[in-house]
């Protein structure tokens, strides 16, 4: 295999790095590869891109013909029903049909075809008025067909921005589906952000300044338009441009961007979609973007993300950060690779998270660390893939310059190693570890596999740790596909598996599986054979390889041995297995079924590189184990080996013919002859049924080597088909079809190629080693049956079946009694006999049946083609399929109508059934396990970095086998056939029938068959809805199972439930069918009912009602039209003349379809006799029916407000949520303006602003209470505007639009004359006195289930109130009058929700009702909140944010005051509750409040030495969080108050705290205030503000009362503050005044206690760690820390000295202080300062205090490697070792460390004690660590 370093090309193509990240299997060959192509490579026609597995195929001739007839009859059917506007079921069907073409041939057809697909997909995607399901559809169906970006250059397609971003909005943003009246589909919206993710490269060039003028304005930090709006451009902006076109891109925005986010130094929700604009266009631009100014801000706040606590105290950030997702941590680095500032900031992060990835230092942050970093080589992976093999196309290039060097790769590697190595043992990101080992060894293998193979070798030799084995094994052989670009891959090969052999070991089950996956993955990579006869010129070290591959033979025969003696000892207790083995559906636990795929890969691959003589030896010896051990057929063993012999088989026929089958197929007759009477006998012996057993599956893949042995066989079939023992029976029947199916499939038979391994003159036989080939390199021979075998194979299947069908002939027609055990066994010989030869069974597609309504006309070929010339078996000269099926109805008659309860021969009738509908050769089952097997092996082994298609040679003939099978299973939207129908009313029969077990089966089959029939379900709904209703009159047993039947038919597998059709004739007869269902109390059929509303609450999708012609889709499909050889204006005409006249009538049918079916269901809820289960469901039914575009039946409505008095609470909370579904479609739609907004206070128009924040030009929207309109005429003519955003950083380009004023408005009573009988029906109850007693009891009265604010009844009351205005006020104000007075919790819920209520409802009332409405509510307000108990304070802080804090203050002034009185009589609980109301009312931050903001700052202010910190403190942070420092920022005009005056303003106050000493603090005002001040510090840091540097004065005071014992709770509120300092995003200036205040801290000794000075040390490692980069940046702060640090290693204070030395070692250990020879050299000599003998004296204590630093200093050096032995660290603990016995604190602290080190190095001592001399290691034995363990 050649190395992947290979030379860069001057210019390489860029493509999309974040696809690159996942590996296309499929995507074109690049150019070296297309010159090696055969011509049989080669498309014909001007493709976009094929499947090439098909040129594979042994039919591949026809293939051509096939694709373009499929092709044509899709573009003409599929705009025929374009033009008709079919869009369900025809366009629905030929999109089907669309997606399995490309399925099948890939995107055969043109550019010109290509795009024209894709433009009618946009078309009808984006037409107005389209069913939501089809707009998934289409959504799906253009992903599909743009998802090879490289097929369509932006010249060839434009696509329009901003239809899809509204499309998208409003699926987003649905208040449709909030209210109930419309519903998407589930993951629409993932579908539409795939879509876009294609589409943003096709966007025009206009496209990104379009997008800024769209949503620049909605930048308003906050708010969560913000981060809507940067979500929408994080989607939505094209970056991936022509260098030349990069003005008009990314130029546009990103400084910008870049700096408003360096702005913020919190984490703002806006961050996580600005990252990923901003990793996205790192990728989509390398080498064109600088970004070194920014590298050490990206670093610092990546390594926030990660979330590592750091310190003594461990502390973690004080908010989720969540800002860099995986893929942006993956992408933006690696797109800045080729950045000298990046790659050393990508050095020092490594470092300084490399201790937390050992296995002993697990937390909550490990799963975080390991899936952000881990996956950075993999990004590494698909970059160089990209620089260097991506084939040319229209994506631009990347400089060369820019491109990565080998020396930056292995640069890399190098320093992401050790993170790898370590998370490799961790507990639970293995994976993840061996998932970068593995891209690393294929990016630079001479750096990872010497450790590598050192771990594994060192390990073999270690019993005691097999995790750790089983971990570097798993490493080592991900890693393996690239051993040979390393310099001694080959050599260790034989080594390698030699150390190998003993992980298979029948006791660990895990490593055996690591073992099995290791050599299963050499054996592909290595012709396992001798390297004999090698030339002379060889070097003497490839002479030497070749020597050791003489020992692959002994190799393969021990392994052979110990993979059948792990056979051998699985266990066999069923009893013990029961639960493992259900999962696995055979007696095999599902350890044992992992194995046995391991087993089966490793041999397939090992008889296919191995010789002759090996395969022999290895044969004999299958043989041997076959023929004399025994296996229970139905246990592990059994099938383990006979997998073993089959798969020797199929890879080697010629070989397996005489050393297998033969020999077992005599020692079976040997057993047969031995048995005379085997046929009679009921219980079989095991050594029979194994030997029936390894034949039978043997000779499944014997192929035509069968043909000799037939006669043979026949007589064994003869002797054993009819056996009374079952098992036997079966297996004679699986032996049956085995010979028919090695004759009659299509199968690759050249595994093994002999000529694939001849070598060229003169080349070396180790160049075949890992040797990978390109599809043209590859011959796939295949195994087609021809006229003779096909005659054969009929004759045996006649000859066979002829018994069986004569005697169930008879069993049906009443003149011949048989058992149910014969009729099964009969049953079992059809269904193995059919099943061998389906393949060769044509479908009665000639008698399709037509279904009314479907108009559009089936497909010229039903199913893709499997042969070269497709021969039909018959059977009596007839269709085999009608013959079976005719036969298995009338038996399913004769058992079904007899007595018998013949339950198994039902089922196995129904396995037949199932068979003859839709079997084609495989089973989709089994294709589908081919197909996950086949997608694991080619992950293992495929090449990701290289040319694509460059594979080992088994995975193409393995691909091309499964291509073959993936058209035999194809039945995808077949039609219904005379046949098809026929059986599936059968199964229908039997899915009702009364056995539990049947009924089961049959649903299965049912599901199976019709998922793959289009529109099957409209031909058998009929016969459902007939037994449903007939199931009534049944005895109670068989009325319920019955009824269960039906309804599980109903309910259906996976989006097949009728509920869920969009079929309105479907569904008006299903949901009143079910809710008229009559059953008894049996819980079972509860369930059932459950199970049908589950469905409907989980996965309902509105169904559309009428359908409109689109224009846009028309011309297109009319383009599609244009490509064809066809009369085009006549089919255009005739199509959508006849097809707007059939969706006139189809849209008319389906509203009175709609109205009769909700009416039907009213009728039928309102009937007295009706049963509670089926009245809970038909509501739940009928709630999904109010809509959008179509309004309610007055029936519906008058239902409704009905039930809202229901005493069922389910009924009546579904009802409350009607009656909100109700408002919302009979809502008028409200009068909409464009305004002008960027003018003054008097109305003069000002140029477009250049700074954010208040300015001249929006001061007219923000709150000033002298404009607070006061008249009539000036409230009514107000705009008042509700969003935040307006205003704030710009204006829209074209205009604000807003809401008109309540003047120009029309009343909602006047609005829709088409609902005036809704609402008199609405109004004519809620102005009923009793009627609304009754419905407020309900609604106050105590609920457990809802024990806070209700949204739900919040939303139908703000409707009430929004659309009836004041008609309906006064009885709801009569009883929240009542409400208020009480200190009942529930009562002050429902006064809060009705208040609430009417406040958001009132929004748009005229200025008169405003008043009189103020006038009622204000003293109930004030009422409430003199009221409000501990339980009802969150209640009545949701009312004032959801209410008065709601909006436009200028129109809820007058309600904020009522609140914002704090009276000082007030007790302290009503104050604080007030405080909570008003930031309630403050909560939403709106930066239009300025003035009110002051008000609050005065009032807060009044009451700073009260204890009401917590909401004091949450109020002034709203006030202050306007203080911002972001580019552009308004300074003419005040933004409001600023923290820093606030913090100033009390700073001298707080400082006299210093001052006070004594047991407590007495000063209690003052203590309130400096409460008060840190608490607002800890609210305002972490809240979206920077942190400006003045704050930092407080530093010092809070380090005083951080660990204070006279005050607890200041002591948290201080712990909380410097958590928030140290892990703030810090500016430069921030970082200077920082290491101001904390030198000023650790100085003072005299007037800060030692404490204080611990703190802040422990403190500064958190900073310098959360602000590592920007400070190493700086060398004269980097040097300020080091020397403040060693000064404190001298401090008087013990405390003080052992904190320095755990700072001192996290620097260390971050690499932020080098530990150099003069740094060491320093601590040595304070170590080994001398001691006076006069130990009193102070020149003693200063000496002693001196050595105890320089001990710290040295025992800080070897803490900072806690996992590693650096070459060092063996001399400094020798250094220490001497003062083991120094006085205290000396010794103690010596003991510590090697207590520590002994601790930390436990693990790896192995490793470790290797750094030590043996010396070294006597003087560790003899100081404090135990002899046992360094022996």
């Amino acid at each position: 295999m050649e190395s992947p370093s290979v030379a860069k090309p001057a210019e390489v193509n860029r493509g999309n790095l974040m696809a690159g990240l996942i590996t296309d299997s499929d995507a074109e060959s690049d150019a070296n590869l297309e010159k090696r192509q055969a011509t049989a490579f080669q498309p014909v026609r001007d493709q976009q891109h094929e499947i090439i597995y098909n040129k594979y195929l042994p039919y591949s001739d026809k293939l051509e013909a096939e694709a373009a007839l499929w092709l044509e009859d899709i573009k003409l059917n599929l705009s025929k029903c374009v033009l008709a506007g079919d869009y369900r079921p025809g366009v629905f069907f030929w999109t089907t049909r669309l997606d399995s073409y490309i399925s099948l041939y890939g995107r055969q057809f043109s550019k010109e075809d290509h795009t024209n697909f894709i433009k009618l997909y946009f078309e009808l995607m984006l037409h107005p008025g389209m069913d939501p399901s089809l707009i998934q559809r289409w959504c799906r169906m253009i992903n599909t067909l743009m998802r090879k970006l490289e097929l369509i250059a932006p010249d060839s397609l434009s696509v329009e921005w901003k239809p899809i971003f509204k499309l998208y909005e409003l699926i987003e943003m649905s208040k449709d589906q909030f209210h109930g009246v419309l519903y998407w589909p589930d993951k629409m919206e993932e579908d539409m952000r795939e879509l876009i993710g294609y589409c943003r490269y096709y966007f025009p060039l206009s496209a990104t300044q379009e997008m800024l003028d769209e949503f620049r304005p909605m930048f308003c930090p906050f708010d969560d338009s913000m981060a809507r709006a940067m979500g929408y451009l994080a989607m939505f902006l094209p970056t991936m441009l022509k260098p030349t076109e990069a003005e008009h891109g990314y130029k546009l925005w990103l400084d910008e961007f870049l700096r408003l986010w360096l702005g913020f130094h919190g984490v703002p929700s806006w961050e996580a979609p600005m990252l990923q604009l901003f990793s996205r266009v790192a990728a989509e631009n390398i080498g064109y973007i600088p970004w070194d100014n920014y590298v050490s801000s990206i670093f610092t706040k990546f390594l926030r993300t990660l979330e590592l606590p750091v310190g003594k105290k461990q502390l973690q950030l004080v908010y989720s950060n969540e800002s860099f997702d995986d893929s942006s941590a993956v992408l933006w680095p690696v797109a800045m690779m080729h950045s000298e500032a990046c790659m050393v900031a990508l050095e020092r992060v490594f470092k300084s998270v490399e201790s937390y990835f050992h296995p002993s230092n697990y937390g909550n942050w490990t799963d975080k660390l390991s899936s952000t970093l881990m996956f950075i080589p993999s990004g590494l992976v698909a970059r160089l893939q990209l620089e260097r093999f991506r084939p040319r196309d229209w994506m631009p290039d990347i400089p060369a310059e820019a491109c990565l060097t080998d020396a930056q790769i292995r640069r890399f590697v190098r320093a992401f190693k050790p993170l790898a190595f370590l998370n490799l043992f961790s507990r639970a990101a293995a994976d993840e570890a061996v998932e970068a080992i593995k891209n690393m060894a294929l990016m630079a293998p001479d750096e990872i596999f010497p450790d590598l193979l050192e771990k594994f070798y060192a390990s073999v030799e270690t019993l005691t740790e097999p995790l750790r084995f089983q971990a570097i094994v798993s490493a080592l052989s991900a890693s393996l596909p690239y051993l040979f670009s390393y310099k001694e891959g080959k050599k260790n090969v034989v080594p390698l598996m030699l150390a190998m052999l003993p992980g298979i070991d029948s006791n660990d089950s895990r490593k055996t599986m690591a073992a099995l996956g290791f050599f299963s993955t050499i054996s592909v990579m290595v012709p396992l054979r001798p390297c004999f006869n090698v030339g002379e010129d060889l070097s003497e070290a490839d002479q030497e390889i070749c020597g050791t591959s003489a020992e692959f033979e002994d190799i393969l025969v021990q392994l052979l041995d110990r993979c059948l003696s792990i056979i051998d000892t699985f266990t066999v207790d069923s009893g013990a297995r029961t639960h493992e083995t259900k999962q696995t559906g055979t007696d095999m636990s599902l350890e044992e079924k992992m194995i046995k795929i391991r087993m089966d890969l490793l041999w397939i691959t090992v008889f296919t590189q191995t010789d002759d003589k090996t395969a022999e030896i290895l044969l004999e010896k299958l043989y041997k184990t076959a023929s004399t051990n025994i296996y229970p057929v139905q246990q592990v063993g059994s099938i383990a080996t006979s997998s073993m012999c089959v798969l020797a088989t199929r890879v080697r026929p010629d070989l397996a013919k005489p050393l297998l089958f033969h020999r077992l197929l005599k020692l079976l007759e040997l057993s047969l002859d031995e048995r005379p009477g085997i046929i009679e006998m009921s219980n079989a012996d095991d050594e029979f049924l194994w030997r029936l057993k390894i034949v039978g599956d043997v000779a499944a893949v014997t192929g035509r080597h069968i043909l000799e042995f037939i006669p043979r066989l026949k007589s064994v079939l003869t002797r054993t088909l009819l056996m009374q023992c079952p098992v036997g029976h079966r297996l004679a029947a699986v032996l049956s079809r085995s010979i028919i199916t090695t004759l009659l499939r299509t199968y690759p038979i050249n595994y093994y190629d002999p000529q694939f391994y001849v070598l060229p003159t003169g080349a070396s036989p180790l160049e075949q080693w890992g040797k990978l080939v390109y599809p043209a390199d590859v011959k796939v021979e295949w195994h087609v049956p021809d006229d003779e075998i096909i005659s054969l194979c009929s004759a045996f299947f006649e000859e066979f079946i002829a018994d069986p069908l004569e005697a169930l002939d008879q069993y049906a027609k009443g003149t011949l009694a048989i058992d149910d055990k014969k009729v099964q066994k009969h049953l079992h010989i059809i269904e193995a006999l059919f099943t061998a030869i389906s393949s060769h069974c044509g479908f009665d597609f000639e008698e399709a049946i037509p279904l009314e309504g479907a108009d559009f006309a089936y497909p010229k070929a039903d199913l893709p083609i499997i042969a070269r010339e497709q021969r039909e078996i018959l059977l009596q000269g007839q269709p085999v399929r009608t013959v079976l099926a005719e036969l298995l109805h009338r038996v399913a008659d004769r058992i079904v109508n007899g007595l018998q309860d013949e339950t198994k021969s039902l089922k196995s009738v129904l396995v037949v059934y199932k068979a003859v509908a839709m079997l084609r050769g495989p089973s989709a089952e089994d294709v589908v396990g081919h197909a996950q097997a086949l997608s694991l092996v080619k992950k293992e082994l495929d090449n990701r970095l290289g040319p694509k298609k460059h594979r080992f040679r088994l995975l193409f003939i393995e691909k091309a086998r499964l291509q073959h099978e993936v058209r035999t299973v194809f039945q995808k939207a077949s039609r219904v056939t005379k046949n098809r129908l026929n059986i599936l009313r059968y199964v229908v029969r039997l899915a009702v029938s009364r056995y539990k077990e049947v009924r089961s089966v049959a649903q299965t089959c049912f599901s199976s068959i019709v998922a793959m029939l289009q529109l099957s379900y409209r031909y058998i709904l009929d016969d459902i809805l007939a037994y449903l209703a007939a199931s009534k009159d049944k005895p109670d047993s068989d009325n319920d199972a019955q009824l269960k039947g039906c309804l599980f038919l109903l309910l259906g597998g996976k989006n097949l439930a009728y509920l869920l059709k969009h079929d309105w004739d479907t569904l008006r007869k299903v949901f009143p069918a079910v809710v008229r269902a009559q059953h008894s109390d049996n819980p079972t059929v509860s369930h059932v009912f459950d199970a049908l509303s589950d469905t409907i609450e989980t996965k309902f999708v509105t169904t559309g009602l009428t359908a409109t012609s689109s224009v846009p889709a028309n011309k297109v499909a009319g383009a599609i039209l244009g490509t064809m050889d066809l009369e085009l204006e006549v089919i255009f005409e005739h199509a959508l003349t006849f097809g707007m006249k059939k969706m006139e009538e189809r849209n008319a049918r389906n509203r009175a379809l709609y109205v009769d079916m909700v009416n039907e269901l009213v009728t039928l809820l309102s009937t007295p006799q009706i049963r509670l289960k089926n009245f809970v469901i038909g509501h739940v039914f009928l709630s999904y029916f109010i809509r959008n575009d179509i309004l309610p039946p007055l029936s519906v409505v008058a239902f409704t407000v009905e039930r809202l008095l229901d005493s069922n609470d389910k009924t009546r909370r579904s009802s409350i949520l009607m009656m909100t579904s109700i408002l919302r479609s009979i809502k008028p739609t409200r009068k909409r303006i464009r305004i002008n907004p960027c003018h003054d206070l008097i109305g003069t128009p000002l140029p477009a602003p250049t700074t954010v924040g208040m300015r001249e030009d929006n001061l007219w929207i923000c709150f000033n209470e002298s404009t607070v309109p006061a008249t009539e005429e000036a409230y009514d003519n107000t705009v008042f505007i509700d969003k935040m955003w307006p205003g704030y950083y710009g204006w829209p380009k074209d205009g604000l639009e807003v809401h008109a004023p309540i003047s120009q408005q029309v009343a909602p009573e006047n609005a829709r004359p088409d609902t005036v009988d809704l609402e008199t029906a609405i109004l004519s109850r809620f102005t009923n006195e009793p009627f609304m007693d009754a419905l407020m009891k309900f609604w106050s009265a105590e609920d457990f289930a809802h024990e806070a604010f209700d949204s739900e009844n919040f939303l139908v009351l703000r409707g009430l109130f929004r659309h009836f205005r004041d008609k309906i006020v006064p009885l709801f104000l009569k009883h929240t009058r009542v409400w208020v007075k009480s200190r009942e919790e529930h009562h002050q819920r429902a006064a809060a929700e009705v208040l609430t209520a009417l406040i958001r409802g009132s929004k748009r009332w005229p200025f008169k009702m405003v008043i009189a409405l103020r006038q009622e509510i204000i003293p109930i307000i004030q009422t409430a909140l003199n009221n409000i108990t501990g339980e009802t304070q969150g209640d009545w802080v949701a009312f004032a944010t959801n209410s008065i804090g709601d909006g436009d203050m200028r129109r809820s002034f007058p309600l904020l005051n009522s609140v914002m009185s704090v009276s000082p009589n007030d007790t302290g609980f009503q104050t604080t509750s007030k405080l909570a109301v008003i930031h309630g009312a403050f909560e939403c931050s709106d930066w239009r409040r300025r003035d009110l903001h002051y008000k609050v700052l005065e009032l807060i202010e009044s009451r700073l030495t009260d204890s009401y910190r917590d909401h004091s403190a949450y109020l002034l942070s709203v006030c202050f969080r306007h203080d911002l420092n972001i580019p552009n920022m308004e300074t003419r005009v005040d933004q409001g108050p600023k923290a820093t005056d606030f913090f100033l303003k009390y700073y001298s106050r707080c400082l006299t705290l210093m001052q006070q000493d004594g047991t407590r603090l007495t000063t209690l005002g003052l203590l309130n205030l400096f409460k008060t001040v840190v608490k607002t510090i800890v609210t305002h840091v972490s809240s979206l503000a920077c942190l400006r540097p003045d704050v930092l004065q407080y530093y010092p005071l809070l380090c005083r009362f951080e660990n204070d014992p006279r005050d607890g709770d200041l002591a948290k509120d201080c712990i909380s503050a410097l958590t928030c300092f140290s892990q703030v995003f810090l500016s430069e200036n921030a970082i200077t005044r920082l290491l101001q205040e904390v030198r000023a801290v650790v100085l003072d000794s005299a007037n800060m206690p030692w404490r204080g000075r611990v703190v802040a040390l422990d403190n500064l490692q958190v900073c310098v760690f959360n602000n590592l980069l920007p400070i190493m940046e700086n060398p004269r702060w980097v040097g300020e820390i080091a020397q403040l640090i060693q000064d404190r290693l001298l401090d008087e204070q013990i405390e003080v000295r052992q904190m320095a030395a755990v700072t001192l070692t996290g620097f260390i250990q971050c690499d932020f202080i080098p530990m150099s020879q003069a740094f060491i050299r320093g601590f040595r000599q304070l170590a080994t300062s001398v001691l006076p003998q006069d130990r009193s004296s102070a020149e003693y204590t200063q000496s002693v205090v001196k050595r105890h630093a320089g001990v710290l200093g040295l025992s800080a050096c070897i803490a900072a490697h806690p996992y590693e032995v650096p070459p060092v660290i063996p001399d400094i603990l020798m250094d220490l070792g001497e003062h083991i016995n120094d006085p205290p604190p000396i010794s103690q602290s010596v003991r510590a460390t090697f207590s520590e080190f002994r601790r930390t190095h436990h693990d790896s001592w192995r490793e470790h004690k290797e750094k030590f001399s043996d010396d070294q290691l006597a003087v560790l034995t003899d100081l404090l660590v135990s002899p046992n363990y360094y022996a």
